[in-house]
């Protein structure tokens, strides 16, 4: 009897260090794969950086940077309020700078041939804002659109009552 529970105990260990050396060979290729990953990650991170601080220099730590562009790329005015911030330039976006936390900023954006578009930009971090530009022949692919009304020719007033024949009383 003692033999078969040392014989037991054995195949026990035996299949617990299998299990556990299995785990760590996984681990092992989590840590690898993820490592590979990041590095992957890492690379893209700074050629996007790099490609971005060659287009625009970095802003103060007391500022932010809000770039401002138009798909598809066409030269349009920004508004904020009755200000002019100025104008996109074609091939590139429109860098504005603000005070960081300064609230947020909201902009209207006009170019010939579009629709006039309504945004917020937030002055908490450094932004990009893409803002698609709509023909006013698609009006109607945009959410919240609605036919306008067909001109009434009486302009609303209702028709005055008809009076009811009267019956003569006996």
């Amino acid at each position: 009897m003692r033999g078969l529970a040392k014989l037991a105990v054995i195949r026990k260990g035996r299949l617990f260090a299998a299990a556990a050396a299995s785990a760590l060979v996984l681990a092992s290729l989590a840590g690898w794969a993820a490592s590979k990953g990041k590095q992957a990650a890492a690379k893209a991170k700074e050629a996007e950086s790099a490609a971005t601080e060659e287009e625009v220099p970095a802003a103060r730590p007391d500022s932010v940077r809000i770039l401002i562009q138009t798909v598809p790329p066409r030269k349009a005015q920004v508004k904020w309020g009755g200000k002019l911030l100025g104008v996109i330039p074609v091939p590139r976006a429109l860098v504005v700078e603000r005070p960081r936390d300064s609230g947020p900023l909201d902009l209207v954006i006009r170019a010939a041939g579009f629709l006039p578009v309504h945004t917020r930009a937030y002055t908490f971090t450094d932004s990009r804002v893409a803002v698609k530009l709509t023909p006013p022949s698609e009006k109607s692919t945009l959410f919240g659109y609605r036919e306008e009304p067909a001109p009434n020719p009486d302009g609303g007033v209702p028709e005055p009552p008809t009076p009811s024949p009267s019956i003569p009383s006996p």
